[in-house]
């Protein structure tokens, strides 16, 4: 989940906002009017890039224990960014440490052409979680050379590998999600769910060859874990507390346990706690389980997802990548489409419809729209 959502929603926000306002003037690009005063909510553009802030209607109906769950489970989210990052490249992390303190302590000319784009390079880099692009998965090569690289990171005393600085100028990892079979699913794939020198036909054999404990209830193997070889034998490193990833999961354990005390309702209190107990433990029938309790946590103005769960960064489509979205109820749209809703027959009865095809009793129509509060992954 990537600030492109969050570009989205800001945008109906605007066009929701100045649908209901009778107003002749038109407020510049980049902003608009709300409260009396100027709402800029364009940031920075670079790139094919524009990153726009946002607002969150309906925060100030939340009571403040509302508030406060919603600050935890935000924090919950962030405890985990690094995750996608490594998950996204081995070697993201280490480059983005650098790139970052080159960034803070450059004393050197700031307003030449080459700084401009090696700063260019960095929000690119941050923007999608790594030094490869957020939709097309290729590197993102940077425009700048790479004697100016070299004197920056010497003008800086910033440590990188120059294997791994060379990666950022050559063809190696070229690809973060490689769906051509002629290169193999995973040789030509960076991303960092399988080790080097894994087959896609090895890894499917090892997940084939798990059995969950109840067939009807298949679990979602593979889903929390790096696939490794270790003396010559496939192995996972779970994604747990006390695991691969444990000191960023201790700290998303933290939040999530300090969320439970200020929850809406119990049945969010139970969903939670089982959310819990799946990143103590890494148990893959733990999940099932919270997931169950999650979808019947239905009532309150507050709901998020937190965990492993999109699989399309994997080119097996076994990992799930780590994401976090909190989000808070659309008051005034929901009233909105609650009115809608309770017309659904009518609606149906004049659709344009053949009579036979028609429902003489439309059941089980609800809408609820809800506003992000935060992201993370």
């Amino acid at each position: 989940m990537k600030l492109h959502k969050i570009a989205i929603i800001a945008l109906a926000s605007v066009l929701l906002f100045s649908c209901s306002t009778q107003q002749s003037a038109t407020p510049p690009i980049g902003q608009t009017q709300s409260a009396g005063q100027d709402f800029h909510y364009s940031i920075d553009r670079f790139a094919d890039v524009e990153v726009l802030k946002y607002r969150v209607p309906g925060w100030e109906d939340l009571t403040l224990k509302e508030k406060e769950y919603v600050y935890y489970l935000s924090e919950a989210g962030y405890a985990g960014r690094d995750i996608i990052w490594d998950q996204n490249y081995k070697h993201n992390l280490k480059i983005r440490r650098a790139l970052e303190n080159i960034y803070q302590n450059y004393n050197g000319d700031r307003s030449s052409q080459d700084w401009k784009n090696f700063e260019t390079y960095l929000k690119r880099v941050w923007f999608s979680n790594g030094i490869h692009h957020h939709y097309s998965n290729d590197k993102i090569r940077p425009v700048f050379s790479t004697a100016y690289f070299d004197s920056l990171l010497k003008a800086t005393n910033t440590k990188l590998d120059p294997q791994v600085a060379d990666i950022l100028f050559n063809n190696v990892d070229s690809k973060k999600v490689n769906l051509d079979l002629a290169k193999g699913l995973l040789e030509g794939s960076a991303v960092n769910f399988y080790c080097n020198g894994i087959t896609a036909d090895e890894a499917e054999k090892f997940y084939a060859n798990m059995k969950s404990p109840d067939p009807q209830r298949p679990l979602s193997t593979g889903l929390n874990s790096k696939l490794v070889k270790e003396n010559g034998k496939l192995t996972e490193k779970v994604w747990k507390s006390g695991g691969m990833y444990g000191p960023a999961i201790d700290k998303i354990i933290y939040w999530l346990e300090k969320a439970r005390t200020v929850t809406e309702n119990q049945k969010q209190a139970d969903a939670l706690a089982l959310l819990v107990k799946y990143y103590r433990t890494g148990d893959l029938k733990v999940w099932d389980d919270y997931n169950i309790a999650w979808t019947e946590a239905t009532e309150g103005n507050i709901d998020y997802n937190n965990g492993f769960i999109e699989v399309y960064n994997d080119p097996l489509g076994h990992k799930g990548s780590y994401e976090s979205v909190v989000q808070i109820k659309d008051f005034d749209m929901s009233r909105k489409m609650e009115v809608l809703s309770k017309e659904a027959q009518w609606f149906e009865d004049n659709s344009p419809l053949m009579p036979a095809h028609k429902k003489k009793n439309v059941v089980g129509v609800s809408y609820k729209t809800v506003i992000v509060a935060s992201e993370s992954g």
